[in-house]
């Protein structure tokens, strides 16, 4: 064996590819297993119960079709969230509402400007803007910032620095905190009158697709979920990168160790089930090279949602280019939603 295919084996772990079950007992029994490993990889929140979420209109801006909002909730508790609300004008009824978090953003450090239309794109001519896209569509969008990205950056640091995070929630983790800040953006949804709340999806690409996976799992009042280039199996994966602070530092005694996993992340996929997801990946993308791990992972989440009487509310697309929010993620997302979320009862 090289010293290169040594290095990359040792930056990689065992981990239990998901299995349909074959009785709703086993199907309970894995989605509580794995939504107790989640949280023992990306920490706990270090409270029993949610801080009080102070939610605030800062700002309201005419955008064309929709209304854009500047709004905050949350607090020094958990952590203040900055985002953009946008709400079609001449809505006569509740609205479906989309939470859209941003993509690859690490630099420039755009944050929730870029799903909003208010920055970017990353790679030029696509359809990066989503969320205003979505609103443009009749749908009403949140865009929040991420910790330690955008508003939410700690002065003096750079873009995903978690030093002041990690000093502040020692038992905590960045990523773990994303997936708080989903259900938090969803509580905040709840208080918007123009929101329809058995609606709510979640998008997003980079990690704005792992967010959704991870988020739409962990919390069920998401009910439509499309990640775009956000995840593959750990299983086949150099996890080297994922153990930065600002993703999953807890992998590393797992590496370090050769130590298997207790779950892999197509069974937080399982968890999803059996509302409808999309999951839309990159023929190309050079951040998940583990392919067949990733077709056979979509296998057997078809075969999981086939086994719930619901095939047609799980689809797996790939389109061909690197790892990008381009038109084919953007119509296949929207029409998703159209289905999913607009005309059908979740």
């Amino acid at each position: 064996m090289s010293i290169e295919k040594e290095a990359s084996t040792l930056r990689t772990v065992h981990a239990p590819a998901l299995v349909c079950p074959e009785a709703p007992e086993a199907f309970e029994k894995l989605k509580e297993h794995t939504r107790e490993a989640v949280l023992d990889l990306l920490g706990r929140p270090p409270f029993s119960e949610p801080p009080a979420l102070n939610p605030k209109i800062l700002s309201e801006t005419d955008a064309g079709g929709y209304l854009r909002k500047k709004v905050r909730y949350g607090n020094e508790s958990d952590d203040v969230v900055w985002a953009w609300l946008l709400v079609p004008k001449g809505l006569t009824r509740p609205a479906p509402a989309i939470l859209c978090f941003p993509g690859t953003f690490m630099t420039p450090n755009w944050g929730k400007d870029a799903p909003a239309g208010l920055a970017g794109p990353e790679n030029a001519g696509d359809p990066e803007a989503y969320g205003a896209d979505l609103a443009e569509l009749g749908y009403i969008a949140l865009c929040p910032d991420y910790p330690c990205a955008g508003e939410r950056t700690t002065p003096g640091l750079k873009s995903h620095d978690t030093t002041e995070f990690d000093r502040r929630f020692p038992t905590w983790s960045r990523m773990g905190m994303s997936v708080w800040d989903v259900s938090r953006a969803v509580d905040f949804l709840l208080t918007v009158p123009e929101v329809d709340g058995t609606r709510i999806g979640c998008t997003g690409w980079s990690q704005g697709g792992v967010t959704t996976l991870l988020g739409a799992a962990m919390d069920p009042r998401i009910a439509v979920a499309v990640p775009v280039c956000g995840w593959s199996p750990f299983r086949g994966y150099d996890l080297s990168g994922l153990m930065a602070s600002y993703n999953y530092p807890r992998l590393r005694p797992y590496v370090a160790q050769r130590r298997p996993l207790p779950f892999d992340m197509d069974q937080v996929a399982a968890m999803i089930a059996p509302r409808p997801f999309l999951n839309l990946n990159a023929k190309l993308d050079r951040f998940f090279p583990n392919k067949e791990e990733l077709t056979a992972a979509e296998e057997e989440l078809a075969r999981l949602y086939a086994w719930h009487g619901a095939g047609d509310r799980f689809r797996a697309v790939r389109f061909e280019g690197d790892h990008a929010y381009g038109p084919v993620a953007a119509r296949a997302s929207q029409a998703w939603f159209e289905r999913w979320l607009r005309e059908s009862d979740c």
